[in-house]
C-alpha cells in the first residue's frame, strides 16, 4: 500500500511541475508579441512594424518601442 500511495505522488508531483512550466512559456510568449518596431528618423510619420527589418525609406535599422502606437504594419510584406 505505502508503494502505491508513494508513486500516486510522485506522478502528480511530476505532473505538476511540468504544468507550471508551460504557462511561464505562455507570458513569455505575450510579451513578445507586444513588441514593434520603428524608424529612429520616423520617416514615415510613427509607422510602426511587427518584425525588425530595416525602414522602407531611409534603410535605418527599426528600432523596438512598445506596442500602442497608431499604425503596426508586418514587416514580411516588404522585400529587403
Amino acid at each position: 500500500m505505502k508503494k502505491i500511495t508513494i508513486i500516486i505522488v510522485l506522478f502528480f508531483a511530476v505532473s505538476f511541475s511540468f504544468t507550471s512550466c508551460k504557462s511561464d512559456k505562455k507570458e513569455v510568449k505575450k510579451e513578445m508579441a507586444t513588441q514593434v518596431y520603428q524608424c529612429p528618423m520616423d520617416c514615415e510619420n510613427g509607422k510602426s512594424y511587427t518584425k525588425p527589418g530595416k525602414c522602407p525609406v531611409c534603410k535605418m535599422e527599426l528600432k523596438a518601442k512598445k506596442a500602442g502606437e497608431t499604425k503596426v504594419e508586418d514587416h514580411s510584406s516588404h522585400n529587403h
